[in-house]
């Protein structure tokens, strides 16, 4: 027994001298001018597990592939150029840096999904501070679960006319429980896209000026979107198919083409938006079998319809939110419904009931007539859009004067009992 366990002892203080012996052969190897090796390929090669590749400023035409896990950092940017083929930086091993690059054209396959940046089946990769530019999609999580995308911009390619030949700025598929924060996301199909991928946290991003959606989201729980800018997309973001989301202090502004939705929710179901801004939107919110979510502390302001509400969605819930100069307020396609604008004695404030005749005689902050947010002039105009040029004629004037004392297309439950008299300042 003495002899097997000095020879256990023997086999681990074996395997702990390897162990520093491979950490002390890490190493720190130069690319570029006056270094030992020219590209970075090169040098890759020469590489292994532990070593840190610093790259030097200057253009670098070459596909990389990163199997092994090392660190690659940019000195003063230096650009990695892939001449419109394949993947400029494809990335299979774990625990991979990759910092201070510039990216630029990628291949144009979108069959072959080329991308600036794509981790494949990889884990505790970090990809920061680096600019994407003239690629079809810009960086490509696939099936790898944990990692981080920080701080990085992507600007698609700017030959692509049709959202249809083009790519999304970040893509997540089925890689769950990773961190997206801080980048910057311009001119591709879709911004951010996510399918098959729970757990993941995205913050703190702009995505701007794509052609599709600012960020396209389905068959993925359990994500949380905190503080994102979409803006100037064709919708601010579609969410789909998913449930438990959490959506807090984003802004989803300026969506305004045909179908401009700040955000589209279908099939989404059990989830929170708190304290965002839905405004100067063609449609603030639109929903179609979404239901049980809440929304509570949201401003929606200057849309053309705050809500549309679909008949399919059911047991939704809306209060304390700020409901300001909206077209109109609510949309919906159904005189029943389970949604409600309150919970418990809490209703919203919406800037148009003081002239509905609204009314606080007794100074307690909340109206003492209920307000009623669908309008049969909402109705008509999202039915016939050519009614829109007479929105201040004076026949449509006397058309909601005329429902104001007898409505025709308010459902008696989507009322809110509890109108709040003063906004809650809430506007961003």
């Amino acid at each position: 027994m003495l002899n097997l366990s000095i020879k256990i002892e023997f086999v681990m203080g074996l395997i702990l001298l390897l162990s520093s012996q491979v950490n002390s052969f890490a190493r720190e190897i130069t690319v570029g001018n006056g270094a030992l090796y020219s590209s970075i390929t090169e040098a890759l090669n020469n590489s292994i597990d532990g070593d840190t590749i610093v790259v030097r400023n200057g253009v670098y035409k070459e596909n990389l592939v990163i199997n092994k896990s090392l660190r690659l950092i940019g000195e003063n940017r230096p650009i990695i150029d892939a001449d419109h083929q394949g993947d400029v930086v494809r990335i299979e091993a774990d625990n991979v840096l990759i910092k201070g690059f510039k990216i630029i054209r990628g291949g144009g396959n979108l069959l072959k999904e080329d991308s600036g940046i794509k981790v494949v089946n990889s884990t505790g990769v970090i990809i920061e501070e680096n600019e994407i530019e003239d690629v079809i999609i810009g960086i490509y999580l696939y099936a790898s679960p944990g990692n981080m995308i920080r701080n990085n911009k992507s600007y698609g390619r700017a030959d692509i006319t049709t959202e249809e030949a083009n790519g999304n700025g970040i893509h997540l598929w089925k890689s769950p429980n990773n961190t997206i924060e801080e980048n910057y996301i311009v001119k591709h199909r879709d911004g951010i896209y996510v399918e098959f991928a729970p757990g993941n946290s995205i913050r703190k991003n702009h995505c701007q000026g794509n052609a599709r959606y600012g960020l396209h989201y389905m068959y993925s729980d359990n994500n949380t979107f905190e503080e994102n800018i979409f803006e100037k997309n064709g919708t601010g973001s579609a969410l789909m198919y998913s449930k438990n989301i959490i959506l807090k202090k984003n802004t989803f502004k300026n969506n305004s083409g045909p179908n401009g939705f700040g955000m589209l929710l279908k099939s989404l179901n059990d989830s929170v938006a708190d304290d965002n801004l839905i405004a100067n939107n063609t449609v603030g919110v639109f929903m179609d079998d979404a239901n049980r979510n809440i929304f509570t502390k949201n401003v929606f302001s200057r849309n053309g319809w705050a809500l549309d509400l679909f008949s399919s969605s059911n047991n939704n819930t809306f209060y304390a939110n700020d409901f300001v100069n909206n077209t109109f307020q609510v949309m919906t396609d159904t005189d029943r419904t389970t949604n409600k604008f309150y919970s418990d004695s809490t209703g919203n404030f919406w800037s148009d009931y003081a002239g509905y005749n609204g009314y606080d005689l007794d100074r307690d902050g909340v109206g003492d007539i209920p307000y009623k947010p669908v309008k049969l002039l909402s109705y008509l105009m999202k039915r016939y859009p050519d009614l829109t040029v007479f929105l201040e004629s004076p026949g449509l004037k006397a058309l909601e004067f005329a429902e104001r004392v007898l409505p025709v297309l308010n459902p008696v439950e989507l009322e809110d009992p509890y109108p709040l008299m003063n906004s809650l300042g809430l506007e961003k």
